[in-house]
């Protein structure tokens, strides 16, 4: 049986810098090596770190420098530059950071991680953005609605379906390398309004209860949503979820919440 061909820490750390380009989970990873490299191949925490440096921007795959001149780049006034950098631009990757202040990536990736303790996150997108009266006026149904209910048997809740539709396109709005963004600890993942009018997208009617979803429905290409569509392709695939989970009692007692869209108030 071949010997397995020898191949460098450089070399495996390019391959594993590919692969993580192509969103390769670790693990996997560590197989491939492992199957190509045999005994030669780079420990798996090894990997898993090389995977997180070139996911958090880092493109070179030679060692940062030993201790010396970057050391010293670990000093208040090169952390004051990272730290006013990374808040106006959030989104920067480490190489982009070193470059500016005119440290090493290593150094840089030092400063985010151990001296400020900042992680990279993926953003999360919104169709829409509520204002905050917006936010308000929902809590304050939410109030009622749960009023209407106090004191009452709490399967009567598992009554309620929500209902709502929502434009959902079919391409993320935002790549994923721009959707990243440094936080402190203890910060929540920002939310981020994204809507490209333009995009190839679907009209989808969503509902939900208690337990779960009840129905997607696309509403047919070509057409909006009418009372007409609601009446005649929304409702009844709601209708067809519940006579399959409680055929002896359909949508009986059944109490829809949904938006006061044109649409709907039509129908009604």
């Amino acid at each position: 049986m071949a010997s397995c061909p020898k191949f460098s820490e450089l070399e495996q750390r390019t391959y594993i810098k590919f692969r993580t380009i192509l969103e390769i989970p670790p693990k996997s990873i560590h197989d491939e090596l492992a199957t190509i490299c045999g005994e030669d191949t780079l420990s798996y925490s090894t990997v898993r770190r090389w995977v997180s440096l070139f996911r958090e921007g880092r493109t070179s795959v030679q060692d940062a420098p030993r201790p010396g001149a970057p050391k010293l780049a670990t000093n208040n006034d090169k952390m004051s530059e990272v730290k006013e950098y990374v808040e106006s631009f959030p989104h920067s990757s480490v190489e982009e950071v070193a470059n500016y202040v005119g440290i090493s990536t290593g150094s840089a990736h030092t400063i985010l991680k151990a001296d400020l303790e900042l992680r990279k996150v993926q953003v999360r997108w919104v169709p829409h953005c509520l204002t905050f009266p917006q936010k308000a006026a929902r809590l304050q149904m939410a109030k009622e609605n749960l009023e209407i209910y106090e004191g009452s048997d709490p399967r009567q809740l598992l009554e309620i379906v929500t209902g709502d539709e929502t434009w959902l396109q079919f391409k993320p709005p935002i790549r994923k390398q721009d959707g990243r963004v440094w936080l402190k600890k203890g910060e929540v993942h920002p939310a981020v309004c994204v809507s490209d009018f333009r995009a190839p997208k679907v009209l989808y009617c969503i509902f939900f209860d208690g337990l779960g979803p009840v129905a997607q429905i696309p509403v047919p290409k070509g057409q909006t949503l009418t009372g007409q569509i609601y009446a005649d392709v929304v409702l009844p695939e709601v209708e067809k979820h519940y006579l399959k989970r409680r055929p002896k009692t359909g949508t009986r007692g059944l109490k829809i919440l949904h938006d006061n869209a044109r649409p709907i108030n039509l129908w009604l």
